[in-house]
């Protein structure tokens, strides 16, 4: 976590127990695509597990999620462009997606 915060890191490739039903299984390995510092919204996560009418089944499986930040749920956004549901407070997902692009841009 030090190199992610640091800057350093920015995927993991760690081996992760990873414990929910197959439907969120998919729903975090694409949370694991979506590239750091850059965000997709919940229709668009839907659209890259193959279910693009299963928004709110995404949107519930990120929020099942337990493994922040490795699994970057924090880079899905509401379709307008807003912050929505995140478990660890807004404030902090807009902390985390300013913190990653600070570090693209070096």
């Amino acid at each position: 976590m030090d190199e992610y915060f640091s800057g350093s890191r920015q995927e993991f490739d760690i081996a992760i127990a990873q414990y929910g039903t197959a439907f969120e299984k998919s729903a975090w390995k694409a949370l694991q695509a979506i590239p750091y510092g850059t965000t997709r919204a919940y229709n668009e996560q839907a659209k890259m597990i193959n279910n693009p009418n299963a928004v709110r089944a995404v949107a519930r499986a990120n929020g099942a999620n337990k493994i922040a930040i490795i699994i970057p749920c924090h880079r899905v956004i509401g379709a307008d462009g807003t912050m929505t549901g995140y478990g660890g407070k807004i404030w902090r997902k807009e902390w985390l997606l300013r913190h990653e692009r600070k570090f693209l841009s070096r």
